[in-house]
């Protein structure tokens, strides 16, 4: 779907996955020479150099997805392997507004937002037979609403405190141009 979707919008493209980030999974892993269970709940792995011999990433650390909202920047970073923070990073910022308080959030706030990011869901509010439809596009719009900007904290102070306590390492920002919500 999401390859139509990118299809349809951008034409033709090739690609392949480059890394894959979970971050709600148990892992097995070894801490003073014993073997260990780190379930890592809204967190990604973050291990450094040592922990990455005989993989791509040995010379670099771990690499770290931590995404932003739908409006703001998302971060490539390479792990330090910290075991003081369980060889993790955070996998976001973290809400500050539930769902719930998103979908009455100022109106006015979303609506910028809607005409500024091209947000691509498998519903098009422009199509014709939609646009007659209110209780569709209420629905389109609640789902956008919970995952707006404005629902989530400032990524850079996430970032930043994640860097100062060596648990990762700045690589890139990426500004999105482009959101897609299946």
């Amino acid at each position: 779907m999401i390859y139509k979707v990118l299809f349809d919008n951008i034409g033709p493209f090739d690609f392949k996955l480059l890394y894959d980030a979970p971050h709600n999974l148990v892992w097995e892993e070894e801490v003073d020479g014993e073997r260990c269970y780190v379930h890592r709940k809204g967190a990604c792995p973050a291990r450094g150099l040592s922990s990455m011999g005989g993989t791509p990433f040995e010379y670099y650390g771990e690499p770290v997805l931590i995404p932003g909202s739908m409006g703001t920047s998302s971060f490539i970073l390479a792990g330090m392997g910290n075991w003081n923070h369980l060889s993790s990073a955070s996998h976001g910022a973290g809400r500050c507004l539930s769902r719930g308080q998103s979908l009455k959030y100022d109106e006015l706030k979303f609506r910028e937002f809607i005409k500024r990011f091209k947000v691509i869901t498998p519903i098009d509010p422009n199509r014709q037979d939609i646009k007659n439809r209110p209780e569709i596009l209420k629905k389109w719009e609640d789902e956008l609403k919970k995952e707006a900007p404005y629902a989530y904290k400032e990524i850079g102070p996430i970032i930043k405190s994640q860097v100062d306590a060596e648990i990762v390492r700045e690589v890139a920002e990426l500004e999105p141009i482009i959101t897609i919500k299946a």
